[in-house]
């Protein structure tokens, strides 16, 4: 059997439980993307100060940080799917890094460190990328994008011309987008399509 001041100080202390997990949530960013693609950048952004949410009536280069819709284009060459070009990644990580500091400045040095966290692994993994490309049959043809992957063909160093040869009929069945707004979906997608076109 309880005493009355046992029972008082669990009362208390679920007060203060009840009281922390809402606000704890409330800290939570939610960060709207026009595709998963996106997604996985904001995410390895934020990391666990933000949640991501997908909603395509966003422009491919917008992003949604509370109600204020952000351009977070920066000096990146909208080429259809450009996220299939992943030295376009970083570029865009850092537009969404410096959104969310805008909107959470007291965020600012988590945000920073998370940006080189992912960034400096991943530009690596590019890097191996690249040397991979470089054996591709595309490299240097000129090829016509009938599956609307620009980005891709030109990463992989095809020339773009609707005259051109069909490119690589892996295309017609590699992934539309990544199956999961995170970094690790997002290198997933992107070792298909290199797959598709190496």
């Amino acid at each position: 059997m309880l005493s009355r001041r046992t029972w008082l100080s669990l009362v208390a202390v679920g007060a203060c439980i009840s009281v922390v997990r809402p606000a704890h949530a409330a800290e939570l960013v939610e960060v709207a993307v026009d595709n998963n693609a996106i997604g996985a950048i904001a995410a390895a952004e934020g990391g666990d100060a933000v949640k991501i949410v997908v909603d395509p009536s966003l422009g491919p280069l917008e992003i949604r940080i509370g109600s204020a819709v952000i351009d977070v284009s920066g000096t990146i060459l909208l080429k259809g799917r450009f996220l299939d070009d992943p030295r376009n990644a970083a570029k865009l990580g850092a537009s969404i890094r410096n959104a969310l500091v805008a909107a959470q400045p007291a965020l600012k040095a988590q945000l920073e460190a998370n940006h080189r966290a992912w960034t400096q692994p991943f530009a690596r993994r590019v890097i191996t990328w690249n040397a991979k490309l470089a054996r591709s049959s595309i490299r240097g043809q000129r090829v016509a994008d009938i599956h609307g992957r620009a980005a891709l063909l030109e990463w992989a160093g095809a020339v773009i011309d609707p005259a051109g040869a069909k490119g690589p009929s892996a295309l017609a069945t590699a992934p539309k987008n990544p199956a999961a707004p995170t970094l690790a979906s997002y290198i997933e997608y992107l070792e298909a399509l290199i797959a598709a076109v190496a």
